[in-house]
């Protein structure tokens, strides 16, 4: 059995279609909610209800488990939420819990950038994270990857609502050559269910990213030309930026930028163009390609 936490996510969700599609025995891990799961229709799977703190809701999700995807992470849910309380401690109930049941392999998704001496939250409770799973028992496969796209991301949907949502201008953090190199979701599935598969990948740390790359002011410009708007893209200090989210929280329709992304393009998060090739033989799928049928073009406004 094969538990994906973090299952209703935007990876989650398309790695449990395709391990299943593929014949395996998947269980999602989800957080208890009000709301709906994302979870993709017609494809059995199994379900568990905790949240990863919950260390009875842990043990009994692990039941029969040999594999965990470790996909779960707040890093998203805005400025205020503390990583390392959340899923650092989330992590160590996880680690605990799997240990006892004896659970063989963990893989787990991070980011190009993860150090444990970073400035930024989400990169530095990564690293935290890598080292725990790489103590751990159990064999791990560490996948850092670039930003990711797909149908449904928090990328090009993110940041098309953003342009949709001013009228005029786009602030944008600092200089706006910081080089990007989107990864399509396809390809990190394929990636993961190969780590998973060959055991040549266990205790390994990789980095993946997409076949090309772009500056973010480049990225912007496909996605306003795709969706049919001009807004003049205004660079603005980061420190300025963080100063307005952290006194007028951060905007609901990503009118301004949240500290996540404004901590994202502080640097590169760049690895080889070969990367997918070289380590898996994996030809990625082309970011300009890709955005035509996930955003269909629209007239000019």
């Amino acid at each position: 059995m094969i538990l994906v936490t973090g299952a209703s996510g935007f990876v989650g969700s398309a790695l449990i279609a395709y391990l299943s599609q593929q014949g395996l025995p998947v269980r999602a891990l989800l957080r208890p909610s009000r709301y709906s799961p994302r979870l993709p229709r017609n494809i059995p799977v199994e379900v568990a209800v905790s949240s990863l703190s919950d260390e009875r809701g842990i043990r009994a999700a692990l039941k029969d488990v040999s594999c965990i995807f470790h996909l779960a992470s707040s890093e998203k849910e805005g400025q205020n939420v503390n990583l390392e309380k959340t899923d650092i401690r989330g992590l160590e109930v996880l680690l605990e819990s799997a240990q006892q049941v004896g659970v063989e392999r963990i893989l787990f998704l991070s980011h190009i950038g993860a150090d444990r001496t970073s400035g930024f939250p989400t990169f530095r409770a990564k690293a935290i994270a890598e080292k725990m799973i790489q103590s751990s028992p159990a064999a791990a496969t560490i996948l850092r990857t670039s930003v990711l796209f797909g149908q449904g991301d928090g990328f090009i949907s993110y940041f098309t609502r953003g342009l949709q949502a001013n009228k005029l201008l786009y602030a944008i953090p600092g200089s706006d050559d910081i080089l990007m190199q989107p990864l399509w979701i396809n390809d990190l599935v394929n990636c993961l269910y190969l780590a998973y598969r060959e055991e040549e990948y266990a205790g390994k740390t990789l980095q993946l990213g997409g076949g090309e790359y772009f500056t973010f002011r480049q990225v912007l410009s496909m996605l306003m030309e795709r969706i049919g708007v001009k807004r003049q893209l205004v660079p603005v200090a980061p420190a300025a930026l963080r100063a307005r989210n952290l006194w007028f929280g951060e905007s609901p329709k990503a009118a301004l930028m949240s500290t996540y992304w404004i901590d994202y393009l502080a640097a590169d998060r760049t690895c080889s163009l070969d990367s997918l090739p070289q380590q898996f033989n994996i030809l990625p799928g082309r970011f300009s390609e890709k955005l035509k049928f996930i955003l269909p073009a629209r007239p000019s406004r």
